[in-house]
Order: C-alpha cells, then structure tokens, then sequence
C-alpha cells in the first residue's frame, strides 16, 4: 500500500474505518462476484486517470480469475467515457503490469 494512504490510516484511523466498511459493503452488497467487481473497478479507475487505483484493481481481478483480454476489455469500455487518450495510458500501465 502506497505510504500515503498508510499515513491517512495513522492519522486518521476512524475515517479509515468507516471507508473500508462502506468499501466492503458496496462490494459485497449486491449479486456481482468479486471479478466482474474488479473489472468494474479497472474501467472507472482507466477512465479517471487513476493509474495506483487501475494497477491494484487489476491484480485484485488476476486474484479473482480474470485473463488478460477481460482485464483489456475493462479498460477499453472507458473508452466512450473517458476518450481514447486515457484508454492509451490505461493499456500501457496494464502491458506494465
């Protein structure tokens, strides 16, 4: 975990708490499996740029069973969201990882 998020939890240990609570309850509240939920998460994260977000979804979704062309295919479904530019630099952060 980046250390920036690791002083955010010191800091801030309540707010933390309530964030990985309703993170885990927005998860696990509703029919998707934890794949379809982590490709769900590389498509938001490719179409707002968040590279961190993007590299540690797609190891949550390797985690989770998905292959390659699922993880690709994830990130290409930002593409009528974000623009074929970021869907770009999502590709290439994904090829690195």
């Amino acid at each position: 975990m980046p250390q920036l998020i690791n002083d955010f939890k010191t800091q801030f240990p309540d707010i933390w708490a309530a964030y990985t609570q309703l993170k885990t309850a927005c998860d696990q509240g509703g029919s998707l499996d934890r794949k379809t939920t982590e490709l769900i998460k590389i498509g938001i994260s490719a179409a707002m740029g968040h590279e961190g977000g993007l590299m540690a979804h797609i190891s949550q979704a390797r985690k989770a069973g998905a292959q390659e062309d699922e993880i690709y295919q994830a990130i290409m479904s930002a593409t009528g969201l974000a623009g074929f530019p970021a869907v770009l630099k999502a590709f290439a952060a994904a090829k690195k990882s």
